[in-house]
């Protein structure tokens, strides 16, 4: 343990070297992130295997975190958390058919404002300009799957730091080798598995892929331990390959003399299942083979060499934590923290009064496939929770890492405490509307009913959750809801003395919604009020949109009208313009090339 004095001294000193030191010029930042890549394939993480010596030797120059996990379980919502430390549901590229929302700040707009250049050398279809990740790089040179492999990736990085006019520079290097299909380059294709003679080839590629997640994985759990050893062997050599063309990037950087001036971060977006929990690949789940990822940071005289720290950390700490090193300030409307602090051996940084959640907590979410699904860790406590069904289940992650035993009836505190913490951040994640009722002291019936103005066919009523009148989840309430597509929420027979809230979201967000109340039996046109303003509705049942219709209802009211009364208010999301986008034909092909859509 190190004292609290030389902890203080260290991050003094540190301090003083990044701010000035003997070179007064910026420092330039390469951040490295290479898809698909689970930590425990490494062998900084412990991997048997021999995958990759230059990734080792840069994390033996740095510090390396054994305990990082990403924010979505694939590549789009995971890198726009990396470059704009948001939630999915917050800076909205969340889905095939979302990209980032217009006002989200990211790292390369922050740091070209500061006077860097800024490039990016992508080879993800699901990270071309049209999701948005491009905004404030300078260059963005994204290539298809099959256009530019791991070596000429690294070339073309270097082309563009020589290309420049000077200055400091940021370039997000992104390596997609790893990914599906599993079609490493000889001699890494046989490099792990030289002897197989079985079914699988020099390639598990997309196809076979695709037809195993059509049939539920079910071909893949009738494969020998064999087979299984050649699939992850393949992968393994993708990992190889791609380690090597990093270690010509790392010497690259030294040659040209900046090596001492970089800071290199190394990352993944997400893991790879590998039928662990009866699955394959990624997307779909979120499990830890899914969302731990490997994270390093390498600053030659600054950070500690060989450094190893185990606290959990998260993707979204990724570009608070650069521009702090570089010396400047985050945007305050950010949700992760800097790890500066725990690179230099010393405490944990606190969040900020805006953060949603500790530090210490992971919050992930956007499926790529399946039901949508939430979740929130809080070592050693898990819970996922089921959006469409409300199922839940919760791990101990210290005794079962493995996630096998489901603890969620059997541990109701802990149940409960992470339930506060999913359910409070998923409400405030994204727009939600709140009907709170109030009794006054005196006891009285209230019926609601919610449900698709005009009968909107789509629309989606889900996440219904009461909170007394501290603001605490309570269960002792109940509500019924029919399906889409037409959802109709009603909670009726209310027996209510003190304040009680109603939270619960709509999908379209901008879908009107029809809204009937009674009090003691009786509508309550003339108790109902809604939004800051505490406006009243001409009629019983009315109807509201959400979205950017729904301003009026934005925000509390400085009072409350006198009890009993309902009063139906609209949480807007700071971030909430719609992100959808509209695919180039090219960017259609490559996404199904790799299995993504039909």
């Amino acid at each position: 343990m190190i004292g609290t004095a030389k902890k203080l001294f260290i991050l003094i000193l540190t301090s003083t070297v990044l701010a000035c030191g003997s070179d007064d010029r910026p420092l330039n930042v390469v951040l490295i992130g290479v898809d698909t890549l689970r930590p425990d394939h490494l062998g900084a993480y412990g991997y048997e295997r021999n995958t990759s010596p230059n990734v080792d030797a840069l994390a033996s120059e740095g510090v390396l975190f054994t305990n990082a996990s990403s924010s979505s379980p694939w590549t789009l919502p995971s890198f726009a958390t990396v470059l704009t430390s948001l939630y999915p549901a917050q800076h909205g590229a969340t889905t095939l058919e979302s990209g980032l929302r217009e006002s989200v700040p990211t790292l390369a707009g922050t740091l070209k404002a500061k006077g860097y250049s800024t490039g990016a050398i992508i080879n993800a279809p699901v990270l071309r300009e049209e999701f948005g990740l491009d905004r404030g790089f300078d260059h963005y040179d994204a290539a298809g799957r099959d256009e530019r492999f791991a070596d000429d990736t690294t070339w073309d990085a270097l082309e563009w730091i020589d290309s420049r006019s000077g200055g400091p520079f940021l370039l997000f290097v992104h390596y997609f080798d790893p990914h599906l299909a599993y079609s490493p380059p000889s001699p890494f294709d046989t490099l792990f598995c030289p002897d197989y003679r079985g079914q699988i080839g020099k390639s598990f590629d997309r196809v076979e892929a695709r037809k195993a997640r059509a049939s539920d994985f079910r071909d893949l759990d009738i494969l020998s331990q064999a087979d299984w050893n050649r699939i992850i062997s393949l992968y393994d050599g993708e990992i190889a390959f791609t380690d090597k063309a990093i270690g010509d990037l790392i010497r690259g950087l030294g040659e040209r003399g900046l090596r001492e001036r970089t800071l290199v971060v190394f990352l993944s977006d997400h893991g790879e299942e590998f039928f662990e929990h009866a699955g394959f690949a990624h997307g779909h789940s979120l499990f830890m083979e899914l969302l731990r990822v490997p994270l390093m940071f390498s600053l030659p005289g600054v950070l500690p060499a060989g450094g190893r720290c185990a606290d959990p950390v998260r993707l979204i700490d990724v570009a608070p934590t650069v521009l702090d090193l570089l010396g400047f300030r985050a945007d305050p409307s950010i949700e992760g923290v800097s790890l500066k602090s725990l690179l230099l051996g010393g405490d944990r940084a606190r969040a900020s009064e805006t953060s949603l959640l500790p530090p210490s907590a992971v919050y992930s979410e956007s499926l790529l496939y399946g039901s949508e699904k939430k979740c929130l860790a809080l070592y050693p406590w898990k819970l996922i929770y089921d959006v469409a069904t409300g199922e839940k289940i919760l791990f101990n992650l210290e005794q079962d890492p493995g996630e096998r035993v489901d603890l969620v009836h059997s541990r109701p505190a802990e149940l409960r405490s992470a339930e506060e913490m999913l359910f409070t951040t998923f409400l405030s994640t994204s727009d939600t509307w709140y009907v709170e009722m109030d009794g006054g002291g005196d006891q009285h019936t209230f019926d609601i009913r919610i449900s698709a103005g005009q009968k909107l066919l789509g629309c989606n009523i889900y996440l219904q959750k009461f909170q007394d009148a501290d603001g605490q989840f309570t269960s002792r309430y109940q509500t019924t809801l029919t399906s889409p597509p037409n959802p109709v929420l009603k909670a009726v027979d209310l027996q209510i003395t003190d304040r009680l809230t109603l939270a619960f979201k709509v999908e379209p967000k901008g879908a009107p919604i029809e809204f009937d109340f009674a009090i003691d039996g009786e509508p309550a046109l003339e108790r109902t009020f809604m939004g800051r303003v505490l406006e009243r509705p001409a009629h019983m049942p009315f109807i509201r949109r959400g979205g950017l219709a729904a301003a009026k209802l934005a925000g509390n009211p400085s009072s409350r009208p006198t009890p009993p009364y309902v009063l139906v208010r609209y949480h807007k999301y700071r971030y909430s313009e719609e992100s959808a986008v509209k695919l180039t034909e090219q960017t259609k092909r490559e996404l199904r090339a790799i299995g993504y859509i039909q």
